[in-house]
């Protein structure tokens, strides 16, 4: 809608509205992939968001303080649950996780168990 003052009078002007609009193919195309890097964007940035947040509970686990007031293996235990369970997203290309290398151990991922339940 668009108003105009015209002679001393308030015009509005409204467009009309077409019954049948036919789509444009440049513009679903190009729809179509601004979705895709939206997504890939998004995807990126949710795995900048999990790999930092692992990767902070793991450093911070091994730190003197956590060690001191007896946290810091809770925190490696969460770091490496939260790898763990996202790791499942890893396989389908939503997540790409980059982790520390001493978490990936095979010392370390052996005293978990992942178990998928159905109800």
């Amino acid at each position: 809608m668009r108003i105009a003052l015209t002679q001393g009078y308030l015009l509005c002007i409204l467009p009309s509205m077409a019954l049948i609009a036919i789509p444009d193919p440049v513009s679903i195309y190009e729809s179509a992939k601004n979705a895709g890097l939206e997504r890939q964007a998004a995807n990126s940035f949710i795995s900048v968001m999990y790999s930092a947040w692992i990767s902070l509970m793991w450093r911070s686990g091994t730190s003197k303080w956590a060690s001191w007031t007896g946290e810091g293996q809770a925190m490696q235990d969460a770091a490496t649950a939260a790898y763990l369970s996202l790791s499942n997203l890893e396989t389908k290309n939503f997540l790409v996780l980059t982790v520390p290398k001493d978490l990936l151990e095979s010392s370390n991922l052996s005293r978990f168990q992942s178990e998928w339940k159905a109800k």
